[in-house]
């Protein structure tokens, strides 16, 4: 058995009566039915371990978090250990939290930093996101194949207590450089392939960077610091597109100049037609990836249904589908392939072209 996901992009008519009562406001509020009432939690996407980077920047060390005092020493880094652990928690709300303690020497840090607002580059750098271009960074970072997050600094803090401390005590934290501030670039938090900038081992291990400053009791920025480590899951998730069934039905994204992979399908007349799903196919090479499922495409007096049949061993965490009469959905006139703005266009007519995007992870 296959889950089935559909899109159907339709028109609907609904016609409600309604009857309007004068509510008594004081019992309302007393009511424990609508006093009571929470919004539902957000759900677990996945939970990761971060992993020490060796780094290659600084030959001989090992960090996944970086607080210097540059009264001493500026390569104070903290790393992961047996007795202190931190993890990655991602939620389906576009929230994460980096959670757990790190150390150095008899200093221990413990974190829970939240970063919230994820968006894909195009979406970030439109809102005025730029992207860090480190100069001694040494993994394959591609800025298209990253999401973007911000600090929540209404909900993180750093407690740190130890003789070894730059300052013992609990502080805030902060996006640095401040994303409110025009004068200056916004970098965020970013999370992906490569994302932890510093890796000697794996160039395109996933990871996450991200710049901050710790506030102190005063409500003063007072110290800067980094995270920089990649991310190891129990759930393993990968990026999946439909191809087409042969070399004619579709075209890699790279053969057009972009720098991530998946593939536009089309032109399609009107009728039904049924494709392969593969993840993880880095450079579009299906001998990488894996056949996840099919996706079902009906396209029937100017509308059209996408359904993803993937197979029981994943679960789905996303779906973004695109169709339209052009090879690529447009952002600001430009051409794209950033799933997020893939939408599916209304009343088509003539060919007509199919990008189906997913997120699959093993379950």
């Amino acid at each position: 058995m296959r889950k089935h996901i559909t899109f159907i992009m339709g028109i609907c008519l609904l016609f409600l009566a309604c009857q309007i009562e004068k509510i008594d406001t004081e019992v309302a509020l007393e009511d424990s039915s609508l006093s009571s009432k929470k919004e539902r939690p957000p759900k677990t996407v996945k939970e990761c371990k971060a992993i020490n980077l060796d780094r290659c920047d600084i030959p001989g060390y090992t960090s996944n978090f970086w607080w210097p005092n540059f009264d001493t020493d500026w390569t104070n880094l903290f790393a992961s250990t047996d007795e202190h652990q931190l993890n990655f928690i991602e939620y389906n709300d576009g929230t994460a939290n980096i959670k757990g303690s790190t150390i150095l020497g008899t200093c221990i840090v413990e974190i829970d930093v939240w970063i919230k607002d994820k968006k894909d580059w195009d979406t970030f750098s439109a809102e005025g996101g730029s992207f860090k271009d480190e100069p001694n960074d040494c993994t394959n970072v591609v800025k298209e194949d990253l999401y973007y997050y911000v600090i929540d600094s209404s909900r993180s803090t750093i407690t740190a207590s130890g003789g070894d401390c730059v300052e013992e005590g609990t502080f805030g934290v902060e996006q640095r450089p401040d994303p409110n501030d025009n004068t200056t670039p916004h970098f965020g938090v970013i999370v992906g392939p490569g994302a932890g900038l510093f890796d000697n081992s794996d160039p395109l291990a996933y990871g996450l960077s991200t710049w901050g400053w710790l506030i102190n009791e005063a409500g003063e920025r007072a110290w800067i610091m980094d995270f920089n480590f990649n991310i190891e899951c129990e759930e393993a998730c990968e990026t999946a597109f439909a191809i087409g069934n042969n070399d004619a039905d579709s075209t890699c994204f790279i053969e057009d100049g972009f720098n991530r992979w998946g593939w536009t399908i089309g032109p399609l007349s009107e009728g039904e037609y049924t494709y392969n799903v593969y993840a993880g196919a880095g450079q579009c090479d299906t001998n990488k990836g894996e056949l996840v499922g099919t996706v079902d495409v009906k396209y029937d007096n100017g509308e059209v249904t996408v359904t993803y049949n993937i197979d029981d061993a994943y679960t789905v965490s996303e779906t973004h589908t695109y169709a339209g009469n052009n090879n690529y959905p447009t952002k600001n006139g430009v051409n794209t392939v950033a799933p997020g703005q893939y939408t599916i266009t209304p009343n088509l007519s003539g060919d007509i072209y199919v990008i189906a995007h997913a997120v699959v992870c093993d379950e």
